[in-house]
């Protein structure tokens, strides 16, 4: 059974979510959860299909973006994905191929003929701090009502677990035990940091994974596109229809609320030293058990 999930604090901090099986989801997820769960289980899969898997603000437009062109095979910005989550089934079956999915969801959550190896999957990852900034300023920049308050009870509430999909620890930790036993090739895991880092080499990859074969140029093309810098003007230059849908049905924005600073580290502006010193003993106690290894600069 679905239920609303509310909490607030004594200093005004208030959220909310929906809860089903456990499991903390956005608002967002049109009627009964346990129906939509029920549809995408059952969704039929193309081959060509792609799905990005990520924890909110990990990457997700950005890898879609990529992926995007390397399924189309041209260095052109489509929009904004379309999200398993917040659109109805019967909807989606009706888009052209190649089709490119995005959910903020774990891998149980996919269609089943995923779990059985088609389509394929890319799974993002972010370090939790760079994550909490992110998701703060994009929260404060929508016209839902999930989120209010300050930097300081976001913070609390995102370390308790109490945020959108729940906790990013959690969540992190359903991604290992899925690579730990999940036998399909069709899932490739990437970490935002590493992509930042060395982009052209993560493109290629990608490409790889995807069964794509293009020319170097075109790779190298690819990445010049889908830098941060490059890719905040485009979204501004070559607003797309879905873009806009998403703009007038989230945000009080002329723009959208999707892309900040997009830099490793940029969290140091936002702690305290008192919350970096809290945080860093929850991660060292939460990531004990943990093989995933994080830059935070």
């Amino acid at each position: 059974m679905c239920e609303w999930i509310e909490e607030s604090d004594s200093e005004g901090n208030y959220i909310r979510t929906k809860k089903y099986e456990g499991k903390l989801y956005v608002s967002l997820i049109p009627g009964n959860i346990k129906d939509h769960l029920e549809k995408i289980d059952s969704m039929e899969v193309r081959e060509d299909d792609t799905f990005i898997l990520s924890y909110p603000k990990s990457g997700t437009h950005w890898v879609f973006t990529i992926a995007s062109m390397l399924r189309t095979g041209k260095s052109t910005y489509i929009g904004s994905p379309q999200f398993l989550d917040y659109n109805d089934v019967e909807v989606l079956d009706k888009l052209p191929s190649p089709r490119l999915f995005a959910s903020h969801m774990t891998f149980d959550r996919l269609p089943r003929q995923v779990r059985e190896g088609k389509g394929k999957v890319f799974v993002v990852s972010r370090n939790p701090k760079d994550v909490a900034v992110s998701l703060y300023t994009f929260l404060l920049k929508l016209n839902q009502a999930d989120f209010s308050g300050s930097w300081e009870g976001f913070l609390r509430f995102y370390m308790e677990g109490k945020m959108l999909y729940g906790s990013w620890f959690q969540t992190l930790f359903d991604w290992e035990e899925t690579e730990a036993t999940y036998k399909g090739d069709n899932v490739m895991y990437l970490v935002y940091e590493d992509m930042k880092q060395d982009l052209l080499s993560n493109v290629n990859k990608m490409a790889s994974f995807l069964g794509v074969t293009y020319d170097q140029s075109f790779l190298e093309e690819v990445t010049d596109r889908c830098t941060f810098k490059t890719m905040v003007k485009t979204i501004i230059d070559e607003i797309k229809p879905q873009d806009q849908e998403f703009i007038h049905r989230m945000s009080d924005e002329k723009k959208l609320p999707i892309y900040r600073k997009g830099e490793v580290g940029d969290w140091k502006n936002h702690f305290t030293v008192a919350q970096n010193e809290v945080f860093d003993k929850l991660y060292q106690e939460k990531m004990r058990n943990s093989k995933c290894k994080f830059r935070f600069e």
